[in-house]
Order: C-alpha cells, then sequence, then structure tokens
C-alpha cells in the first residue's frame, strides 16, 4: 500500500485516485477492482482494471476536442467560411501556403519583455570598508600585552582563568569564523550545550558581595539564557521543515 487511508482522508472532496495496480490488488486504501468508489469526505477512487481499454476514447475525445476549437478560430462568423487572420500567430503557425507561395516556416514569434532593471550603483562612501593590516596587527599586539600583564601581576587564579578565556576567544573565533552563513542556523543549536556552561558558571558567582561581579554574573545568565531559547526555537523550527504535518497544519 503506498496511499493509506489518512492519506486519503487529508485530501479535498474532489479529488481523484487513480489506482492503477487496482487489478493485482491495489496501492490504495478503499479501492475496489473494477469500480468507481468515492470515500466519505469525497475523495473519487478510480480502480478500473481495463485502463488500457479507456485510453482510445480519451484520446479521440482531446484530439476531436483540439478540432472543434481550431474550426471555431478559424470561422469567427460561425458560417462555415473560413476568414484567415495571418496576424494571428496561431493560424499562421499552421499555414502552409498562400495563393500558390510557400508560407512554411513561419517567422519567429517575437515575444516582447520588459528591460530589466539596472541594478543600483552602490555610493563608495556607503561601501563596507575591512579593517587594514595594520589595525590587525595593533590588536593582536594589544590582547597578547593585556594576557602578558595579566598573567604578570595579577592575583592567582585570575591568569588561568583569564589565559583559558583568550585562547577560547582566539579559537571560537577561528572555527566559528570558517563556517558557511548556510550553515549559522544548525550551528546556534549546537551551542546550547556552551550557553549551559556559562548559566551554571554564572550562578555560581550571583552569591557573591561585589555588587561588580553580581551585575556580571546576571548579565551573562540573561544573554546565556536568550541564546539557549533561541537555539531551542531554531532547533525547533528546523525539526519542523523536516517533519510531515497534517494538511491541515499546512
Amino acid at each position: 500500500m503506498l496511499i493509506t487511508a489518512a492519506d486519503v482522508a487529508s485530501m479535498k472532496a474532489g479529488s481523484v485516485i487513480v489506482d492503477m495496480a487496482a487489478g493485482s490488488g491495489g496501492n490504495v486504501v478503499g479501492s475496489v477492482a473494477g469500480q468507481k468508489v468515492v470515500t466519505e469526505n469525497g475523495v473519487t477512487i478510480l480502480g478500473y482494471t481495463d485502463l488500457a481499454g479507456r485510453l482510445p476514447t480519451q484520446a479521440s475525445q482531446q484530439y476531436s476536442t483540439n478540432l472543434v476549437s481550431l474550426m471555431k478560430l478559424l470561422t469567427p462568423a460561425k458560417d462555415g467560411t473560413l476568414a484567415l487572420d495571418w496576424e494571428d500567430v496561431v493560424q499562421r503557425a499552421v499555414t502552409v501556403t498562400r495563393d500558390g507561395a510557400v508560407t512554411f516556416p513561419p517567422p519567429a514569434v517575437s515575444v516582447s519583455a520588459a528591460p530589466a532593471a539596472p541594478a543600483p550603483e552602490v555610493p563608495a562612501s556607503t561601501a563596507k570598508k575591512g579593517m587594514s593590516a595594520g589595525a590587525k596587527t595593533a590588536l593582536i599586539v594589544a590582547g597578547i600585552a593585556a594576557l602578558f600583564l595579566v598573567n604578570a601581576f595579577a592575583p592567582a587564579p585570575l591568569p588561568q582563568h583569564f589565559t583559558v578565556l583568550m585562547l577560547s576567544v582566539v579559537v571560537g573565533f577561528y572555527v566559528i569564523g570558517k563556517v558557511a552563513h548556510a550553515l549559522h542556523t544548525p550551528l546556534m543549536s549546537v551551542t546550547n550545550a556552551i550557553s549551559g556552561i556559562i548559566i551554571v558558571g554564572a550562578i555560581m558567582q550571583i552569591n557573591t558581595h561585589d555588587p561588580v561581579v553580581l551585575a556580571l554574573a546576571a548579565i551573562a545568565v540573561l544573554l546565556a539564557s536568550i541564546n539557549i531559547f533561541g537555539g531551542f526555537a531554531v532547533t525547533r523550527r528546523m525539526l519542523a521543515m523536516f517533519s510531515r504535518a497534517p494538511r491541515s497544519e499546512r
């Protein structure tokens, strides 16, 4: 069975299913060999076993419909007199001769298309400028100097923590900076674990009496919580893209 009862029930009234395997057991739940079945929700299931014998009739009806439409086009007065319009694309395309002259093949059909709008020019002043090599070098030197000063004069265990922070910033920058933009959304959902570690560390600092440490811990909890809830929301939307929702929810 390829189409289940739930699939049939989810279809709109007036839908038609042609079960081409009705003669050998069927691929649709509810189909009956040799019969037309209409379900309670208005879906028609055709289980005809003589589809090959029905095709000539359908082909003949379609061909005759095309001929009638062509004759209506060639006889607009409906009196049986041909009135060819050489400006009409269809009539010109089916004409082979005219007054002894060969008119086939017909000329190419001219298609008028609106010209594409030119791309707006971006002023040079608004173009985004990257950081110069000198500025990057200055920032690197400043970071190294800050790491050296903290390790030289700060009391323990601040130097160890600061070194880990600097290494994590550098590694995180080069790891995330090399990720394609298309992968930023799944990467955000993966960072929930890192944000959870940040919240645990910040909660441990909230019971301190230093107002500066307390404020920084509260800010860390707030920002990490936003990242976690946002990551779960993004993950849920990603999973919903690959889940098969009922038709009523689409």
